[in-house]
């Protein structure tokens, strides 16, 4: 067989083809690398940003006193509108405290020293929140222990008395270890029981009265203070 080659000035052996084949394909295999990168990276954002969305839409519900009930610490909720996306209301110091541990050790994975960094600060915050109150470590716990809802639900609402609140959202996470694993946001603020409860004060002072307690509806300012942002939301990052 005659060996390959040129036709005059106009033609391609069939190497010279097969070089040129392989560097257009290196070429568009890296531009598809970029903008699957790009992909993912966007869809990153969006799941970031629209998870803050929806945690601050339930948080200036709850703020606003705009339920009709008082939420159910702990139970998950599905968002129809948003596949692979739900929340989760939390109340009391406890349990917020123990959800934000949660989600750092989700996010340390298998990094044991940043597991114990979290394990510790979680403690520390604990017992300096036991000292403010005069309390042993073993009876802040106790009180911790107690049922929120039952807590609230016993005694009348006011604008006065502040319970500590998180909304947890949890959506998809791209970089996935295993299957149906999540991210989680978590934001938090103090908010009075009055706003919680849903009530007006007008029924939170007609349940007062009817239960023998004083005051109900109180003075303050019924959604308190709010706290959150990078340091207690964006946790379990990528």
């Amino acid at each position: 067989m005659a060996p390959a080659h040129r036709t005059g000035d106009g033609g391609f052996t069939l190497v010279e083809a097969l070089v040129a084949l392989g560097l257009v394909a290196s070429v568009v295999i890296g531009y598809i690398g970029i903008r699957t990168t790009a992909l993912i990276d966007a869809t990153y954002a969006r799941n970031w940003r629209l998870a803050r969305e929806i945690a601050e839409q339930k948080m200036s519900e709850l703020q606003a006193g705009a339920r009709e009930t008082p939420p159910q610490s702990g139970d998950e909720i599905d968002l129809e509108d948003f596949k692979g996306f739900s929340y989760k209301i939390v109340l009391g110091e406890s349990a917020v405290s123990e959800a934000e541990a949660e989600i750092g050790n989700a996010a340390a994975g298998d990094d044991t020293a940043a597991t114990e960094r979290v394990d510790w600060q979680r403690k520390r915050d604990d017992y300096r929140r036991a000292s403010s109150r005069g309390l042993s470590a073993i009876e802040y716990e106790e009180q911790q222990a107690e049922d929120v809802n039952q807590r609230l639900a016993e005694k009348a609402p006011s604008a006065t008395e502040f319970e500590q609140v998180a909304v947890v959202v949890m959506f998809p996470k791209l970089d996935a270890d295993y299957p149906d694993q999540k991210d989680s946001l978590l934001i938090k603020a103090r908010i009075s029981t009055l706003a919680i409860s849903g009530m007006t004060p007008e029924q939170a002072a007609a349940m007062a009265q009817s239960m023998g307690q004083a005051g109900g509806e109180g003075g303050a300012n019924p959604a308190g203070g709010g706290s959150g942002g990078a340091g207690s939301a964006n946790q379990g990052g990528r």
